[in-house]
């Protein structure tokens, strides 16, 4: 408690200042505030910014390094996760595509499979890229890597 009131409170800097204690497997500042385990950014904010506006809002980091540990004060906000999830574009932080540990392709080959759709069988796609047909039509109907069906729109409409 000592270092947030005397380190982190007091600091206005813009730098990113590190927590420099337990921290959870995602990088994050952790501690103990009444009994329970919790995240040093999301408290911090609570201190400087008052209450999350509803319990789904995160503490965002506009610096995109929470995962490093950051608690600058400065750098603290709350957002809802679909806001949080857009800076993590922004930032580069995010876990989609293949650097989500679950993805089964890459980038390149989910670019191909989106340049494939209407011009070969779904089943012949799969086959030849050695994934499932369920992959293939996730990614054709735009609920696998969505984000490059838009990107291929707006190139085409742009």
């Amino acid at each position: 408690m000592r270092f947030i009131r005397e380190v982190v409170l007091g600091y206005d800097g813009d730098e990113c200042l590190a927590w420099p204690f337990s921290k959870s497997g995602g990088g994050y500042g952790t501690l103990w505030i009444d009994g329970r385990m919790a995240t040093a950014s999301r408290y911090i904010c609570e201190l400087v910014n008052g209450a999350p506006p509803t319990p789904e809002h995160e503490a965002a980091h506009s610096c995109g390094k929470g995962h490093e540990g950051c608690v600058t004060k400065g750098h603290l906000d709350w957002k809802t996760p679909a806001q949080n999830q857009a800076d993590r574009i922004i930032h580069g932080t995010h876990y989609r595509g293949e650097r989500n540990a679950n993805s089964k392709i890459t980038e390149a080959e989910a670019r191909e499979i989106l340049a494939l759709k209407g011009v070969e069988p779904q089943c012949k796609i799969a086959n030849r890229l050695r994934v499932s047909s369920q992959t293939v039509s996730k990614i054709h109907s735009g609920h696998s890597w969505a984000w490059l069906s838009v990107e291929s729109e707006d190139r085409s409409n742009g």
